[in-house]
Parts: C-alpha cells; sequence; structure tokens
C-alpha cells in the first residue's frame, strides 16, 4: 500500500508539472503509469510457518513406523478389553464384563482397569467403531496420535517463550524419545496424560502472555477463553489419568506465586488496598477458579456415577490408580537416565541458568517466565516421581519429559546462539558421557548397586575404575581441546558442533533401536487372529473354549495383592474378542474338559501345556491343529474339515 500510495502522489505532482511545462513531463507521467506494482499470490511465510513442517515430520513419522512393531505387554490388551465393553454397550462403567472372566487373576487385573478413568477406554471404543472387522491396531491409535500431539505441544512451548528454533530442537528431543515411542505402541493413557498436561499448561502460558500484555497476535486477546480452554484440557487430563493431572495445578500455582514475589507492581497495589476482597482486582485468581470449575464440570459426573455404583472405595481406585511396581528400588537420578541420557545434563543446566536469570530479572521477561515455567514443571514431576512411590510411574516419566526437552534445547539454544562459553563444555560433555554410560552399560549399574549395598568384588572394583577413567578422559579431553581453541571462534564452532551432533545422534540412535525391535509375541497373536477369521469365514465356529491348566491362582491359591497381579491371559482373551466378537470364551481347567463340549464347530486355545493334544484325543474329539504357536506357550485347534462331529 505504501508503494501505491507513492507511485499516485508522483503521478499527481508530474501532472502538474506537465500541464505547466509541455510534454516532457507528460512522457514521464505516461511510462509511470504504464509501470504495474506486481503481488506476489502468496504472501511468504514466517520462519515458524517454514519450521512448523518439519515439527509434524517429527511428530508423526518416529511413531507411524513405530506402530509396525506395537505391542501386548499387559496392561494393554485390558485397555483393549475395555474399549470392545464401550462398543458393547457398557459406556459409563466396564466393570459387568468381568463377571464373565473366569481366572481369578485375569478377573481381578481387568476390574483394576475398568476402574480407572475412562477416557482411554473410550478412544479405544471410538477406533473400533471406525474400523470394519474391529482391528487390534485400533487400540494402539489413541495412544499414537496422542504422542505425536506432544510432540506438537512440546514445539508450541517453546516457541511461545522462546522462538522456533528452540521449539524445533524441543521437538525432535522428544519425538526421537525412546520411552514416548515405547508408550506410542502400547494401548495405555500415559501419552494421553502428557498430551493434556502439555495443553492445560500451554493455555496457562497463552494466558499468562495475554494477560501481561506482551503478545501481539490477535487471538490472544482474550485471557478468559485461554482461561476456559485450559480447563477443559485440565478435565479430559483427569479423565485420562485421574489425580496425577492436579499436578498441573500445583505448577501453575507455584508459577502465579513466583510472578507475584516478583512483581513489585502488584505488590505496592496490594499494600495501597484497602479495600474489601474482590476477584475483579485479582484477574489471574478469577481465571484460575474459572478453569478449575471448568474442569470439575467435566470429569466430575463420572466420578458420581461411580460413587453411586460401586462406593467411596471404588471412587479413590478411580482417583488415584496405582502404577506397575518396580522389579527394583530405583532412585530419581537413575529414572531421569533412563528416560533421556543425552538430554539430562543439559536440562540441568538449562534449570540453572534459568534459575539465575529469574533471581536476576525482575522485570519478568519472556524468555525469564517461560525459563521458570519450566523449571517449576521439571521440578513438580521430579518430586512426583521420587516421592510416590505406588503413583503412576508411566505417567510421571511422561510428564517429567516434557519440560526435560524444553530446558535442555534451551542450551542447546545458548551454545548455539554463544550465550555460553565454550568452556561450559568441561562440565557438559564428560557428564553426558557419563549418563550415557551408564544407560548403555549394565556393568556400571551393578558396580554402583553392589557399592550402595555394601557387596564389593572384582567386578565392582573393574566397574568404578572405568567409570572413573570415562570421566578422567572427558574432563583432559574437553580441557585440552578448550585450551587449543582459546580465541579462535573457528575451532570453538566444531567442538560446538560436534558436541551437539553427538548428543543428536546418540537421542535419534536411541529412538530408531526401539522404532525397529519387534516383538515376537503379538505376531504370533495377529498371525493366529489370521488363521480364525480365515476358517470362520470358510464355516463359522459355534464354540470358542480356552484351556489354560496352569493358571496361578485359578484354583483359589494364596491371594496376591492387586498391584502384583499379572494380566495372565489379557492378550490372547483381547485377541480372541476382536477376532470372534459373537461368541463368549469358555475357560476351562483341564483337558478332559474338553469331552463334555457339544459337536458343533469349534475352536480350541491350549494355553501354557507343556505337550499339545495327542493324536488320539484330537481324532477322539474331531479337532485338527491351525496354529501351533510358541512351544509351551499357545496352540490352537479347529474341527477337522476331513471328518465333520454329529450335529
Amino acid at each position: 500500500m505504501d508503494a501505491e500510495h507513492e507511485s499516485q502522489m508522483h503521478l499527481e505532482m508530474t501532472d502538474g508539472v506537465s500541464r505547466a511545462s509541455g510534454s516532457p513531463m507528460v512522457a514521464a507521467r505516461s511510462r509511470l503509469e504504464s509501470m504495474v506494482i506486481e503481488r506476489p499470490l502468496i504472501r511468504p511465510g514466517p520462519p515458524s510457518a517454514m519450521v512448523f513442517p518439519l515439527v509434524v515430520i517429527v511428530a508423526v513419522l518416529p511413531g507411524l513406523i513405530a506402530l509396525n512393531s506395537w505391542d501386548l505387554t499387559p496392561p494393554a490388551p485390558l485397555w483393549g478389553l475395555r474399549g470392545l465393553a464401550v462398543l458393547d454397550g457398557h459406556v459409563i462403567d466396564q466393570t459387568p464384563v468381568a463377571e464373565s472372566i473366569k481366572p481369578a487373576m485375569e478377573k481381578a487385573a481387568f476390574q483394576a482397569i475398568a476402574l480407572r478413568p475412562p477416557l482411554c477406554g473410550w478412544l479405544i471404543a471410538l477406533g473400533f467403531w471406525l474400523t470394519a472387522d474391529r482391528d487390534p491396531l485400533a487400540a494402539v491409535l489413541p495412544s499414537y496420535i496422542a504422542g505425536a500431539a506432544a510432540v506438537m505441544l512440546v514445539h508450541l512451548h517453546g516457541r511461545i517463550w522462546r522462538g522456533t528454533g528452540l521449539g524445533l530442537a524441543a521437538a525432535i528431543l522428544a519425538g526421537f524419545n525412546q520411552d514416548l515411542l515405547l508408550r506410542i505402541q502400547e494401548a495405555t493413557p500415559d501419552t494421553l496424560g502428557m498430551c493434556g498436561a502439555s495443553l492445560a499448561l500451554l493455555c496457562y502460558g497463552w494466558h499468562e502472555r495475554s494477560s501481561s500484555g506482551t503478545a501481539s497476535e490477535a487471538c490472544w486477546s482474550s485471557p478468559t477463553t485461554w482461561a476456559v480452554c485450559g480447563g477443559v484440557a485440565l478435565g479430559m487430563t483427569v479423565l485420562a489419568i485421574g489425580s496425577a493431572a492436579l499436578l498441573v495445578v500445583a505448577v501453575v500455582m507455584i508459577h502465579q506465586y513466583y510472578l507475584g514475589a516478583c512483581d513489585p507492581a502488584l505488590t505496592r497495589t496490594a499494600r495501597r488496598r484497602r479495600t474489601a476482597f474482590s476477584l475483579r482486582d485479582w484477574p489471574n485468581l478469577r481465571d484460575g477458579l474459572l478453569a478449575l470449575s471448568v474442569a470439575f464440570t467435566v470429569a466430575a459426573p463420572w466420578f458420581f456415577v461411580m460413587i453411586k455404583r460401586h462406593g467411596w472405595d471404588s471412587a479413590a481406585l478411580s482417583f488415584m490408580p496405582h502404577g506397575l511396581l518396580d522389579d527394583e528400588p530405583r532412585g530419581l537420578l537413575s529414572r531421569l537416565i533412563e528416560l533421556a541420557p543425552a538430554a539430562l545434563p543439559l536440562a540441568i543446566h538449562g534449570s540453572i541458568r534459568a534459575i539465575r536469570d529469574a533471581l536476576v530479572d525482575d522485570s519478568n521477561s519472556r524468555e525469564t517466565t517461560g525459563g521458570s515455567l519450566w523449571v517449576v514443571w521439571f521440578g513438580m514431576g521430579a518430586l512426583a516421581l521420587a516421592g510416590w512411590s505406588e503413583g503412576p510411574r508411566r505417567v510421571l516419566e511422561l510428564f517429567v519429559l516434557t519440560p526435560l526437552c524444553l530446558l535442555a534445547a534451551q542450551s542447546v539454544a545458548d551454545l548455539v546462539n554463544r550465550r555460553v562459553p565454550v568452556r561450559s563444555l568441561i562440565i557438559l560433555a564428560p557428564a553426558t558421557a557419563v549418563t550415557v554410560a551408564w544407560w548403555a552399560s549394565a556393568s556400571l549399574n551393578r558396580a554402583v548397586a553392589d557399592l550402595a549395598s555394601g557387596h564389593i568384588n572384582a567386578a565392582t572394583a573393574l566397574g568404578l575404575h572405568l567409570g572413573l577413567d570415562l570421566i578422567v578422559a572427558s574432563i583432559v579431553i574437553i580441557w585440552a581441546l578448550n585450551r587449543l581453541t582459546r580465541r579462535r571462534d573457528r575451532p570453538q564452532r566444531a567442538v560446538l558442533a560436534v558436541f551437539l551432533i553427538t548428543v543428536l545422534l546418540i537421542t535419534v540412535g536411541d529412538g530408531c533401536r526401539e522404532i525397529l525391535f519387534r516383538h515376537s509375541e503379538t505376531t504370533d497373536l495377529l498371525s493366529l487372529r489370521s488363521m480364525i477369521l480365515r476358517r470362520d469365514r470358510e464355516s463359522p465356529f459355534g464354540l470358542l473354549a480356552v484351556v489354560s491348566p496352569t493358571w496361578p491362582g485359578a484354583r483359589g491359591d494364596s491371594v496376591i495383592p492387586p498391584a502384583q497381579r499379572p494380566s495372565l491371559g489379557g492378550r490372547l482373551r483381547y485377541i480372541l474378542k476382536t477376532a470372534l466378537p459373537r461368541l463368549p470364551q469358555r475357560d476351562l481347567e483341564a483337558l478332559d474338559d474338553l469331552d463334555s463340549l457339544p459337536e458343533v464347530e469349534r475352536l480350541v486355545i491350549l494355553v501354557g501345556a507343556e505337550h499339545g493334544l495327542p493324536s488320539a484325543t484330537m481324532a477322539r474329539l474331531g479337532l485338527e491343529s491351525i496354529h501351533p504357536g510358541r512351544s509351551g506357550i499357545l496352540d490352537a485347534y479347529a474341527t477337522t474339515r476331513l471328518r465333520r462331529p454329529r450335529r
């Protein structure tokens, strides 16, 4: 528009001059009129619009490849059974389905899953409803979609506080994280919890930027709108993971306390004000109460229904779900190293710098506010992971993963932009080498565990000696490189590039290793399902029987605590339910029970038997082997095609 205005003014001036002076100016005016101001068909986008497609690729592609090796490890099959129960009409309460499960331990395991918050089961049921033949992969799609969305939300967190480049680095660290890719392959609510918590805190970040007046975008003009969106996200997170979602409320409260304590204008206003308390004077508190009200409205009805049907004890189990207990107790540092071995030292370095900036900066700039939010987020997740021993460990690890990647990306951005001197690598590089060695070396873990327990032997001494040598060698090498590259910009850039590329390769290689891993049990069960569907199309089955003579606790053995009860047979029941939804499963405890079955088209699954059916028994029952499966775990038999049983 400025170019058009200038050209029009110039034409008017030349028109006036031409009238006074004659033909030379008339020719100039005609030449100006012949000029055409060309506008591009599509305006060039900002750098963020160019980077976001890369973020989408990082979020979608690794998880999409990981779906080729999706897993049926318990408790994922039980969540699939819960989704099938929703599809069969048990929308609110799926616990009545447990009455049809005969093995005591499997029944108790399904009841524990059915009492958990229902969002994952509802989404799995939606996936089954969208597929034609109840494809078992549909149960994993909610986890995959939530994981991809969580990676994009990590990028948006970095973008609104520190810029597009930091958001891209954080998305790469999160998208190729082995732990996140592992959760994407399972039908569990873990990634839903990560996505919901990240979305709620992202809405809080947009609310904070809009209320502080630092946002220039039109969509950030209404803090109340973002409060409502954050309340909806928080309510959905409660419906996904239960009480662990309240960590979002704790993060917001602590961050608001920090912002209020560091804002001198609010302090002076509070001292001068002597009138009665009013929510109009505290817009952040008003919006926070609004968000909590919306979250309560979204999440409370399901809990009220469960309280009415099953009492307060079941409601407590629903709101505070327990996670699977670890085989060996591990400390917080060990868990964080296994979560992100290459990025953890960078995240700790970024936390220290963010805390220092928060103590120095009294103006609460955008970078300081975002860094303090990530530090509070990381600290609350770490405290919950360390202190809540019986809590949902897998959910808490993903809750910590988002701020960990953001703080690590902040350190990467500071190193790339040379805000941090190269000599800081004297600490960062050895720390990264130690964490990666701890994650990759089982002997080093065993040596430290033996030292902590007081069992010192030759293997312990060797492992500790190798770890100490690695630390000393890393310090010496980085110190020598720092001396050689002092006051020389190009060698310093090379050292930084080598370090950052190494961290990136370790992260990407770790994720690719999980992508390429193949679960043999899942493959075996899927091939069994294909065979069942093929035989059922030729001659529909009229009876489904599963013989499991080796069920622990099937005949009333000793009671095992619910947290330690394995989901025995859950995978097989889930596969059979998706293949033959019309047939109820008969659970038998002995091979002799097969003689009492009616003479119809039968499908018999033998689980946990040391030997298959003898040939004489197969001939007497009119069965033939259709899927040998894995020896000692599963064998499938169907009515023989040569000699049909008499009807």
